[in-house]
């Protein structure tokens, strides 16, 4: 008998693509951001998907401050 991969589930995390897991965590980082400022914090099913994006991002990685150059240099691309 063959033994299956041991595949993740799908649940949208970017598993094998770092560019991708590098600009979830972003945009997460960036949601999170501007929901805290508006009084208004990630409830805790959204900061799960919060961590696990991270996670995605770290798991490639990428660091903290990796993630958070990569929001400063898209919010300038978007704001153009």
């Amino acid at each position: 008998m063959s033994e299956q991969p041991n595949t993740p589930p799908d649940d949208g995390t970017p598993a094998n693509d770092p560019a991708a897991a590098l600009h979830w965590a972003a945009v997460a980082m960036g949601l999170a951001e501007a929901r805290t400022e508006q009084g208004n914090p990630l409830t805790d099913d959204e900061h799960a998907d919060y961590d696990r994006y991270q996670d995605a991002a770290h798991a490639h990685g990428f660091t903290e401050e990796q993630v958070r150059e990569y929001l400063a240099e898209y919010r300038k691309a978007v704001s153009r």
